[in-house]
């Protein structure tokens, strides 16, 4: 099986020492608060990214157990809508 990684060109950290609790809480939360379906998912022994639409813009929540919880996008015009969807993702 091929190793497909999403690239990014923006990336916001939620949390640097996130774990893999939190990331399913807060797909959890992206699914029951912001009504987000998630349209593609990797899922890896040290990373896990899924990907999903929220109001029109690509974006992509991703866990690493070296680097932990961040939101990307992979368009810079996205940018704007993936820091403020991460700063009520850490409220």
């Amino acid at each position: 099986m091929e190793n497909m990684y999403h690239t990014t060109t923006t990336a916001r950290v939620i949390s640097e020492t996130g774990s893999l609790t939190e990331f399913y809480n807060l797909t959890n939360k992206l699914s029951q608060t912001r009504f987000v379906r998630f349209t593609g998912k990797n899922d890896e022994a040290d990373n896990i990214e899924w990907r999903f639409t929220y109001r029109g813009r690509k974006l992509m929540l991703q866990y690493n157990i070296y680097t932990g919880l961040s939101l990307h996008t992979s368009n810079i015009k996205d940018s704007k809508a993936a820091e403020k969807l991460a700063e009520k993702l850490i409220q």
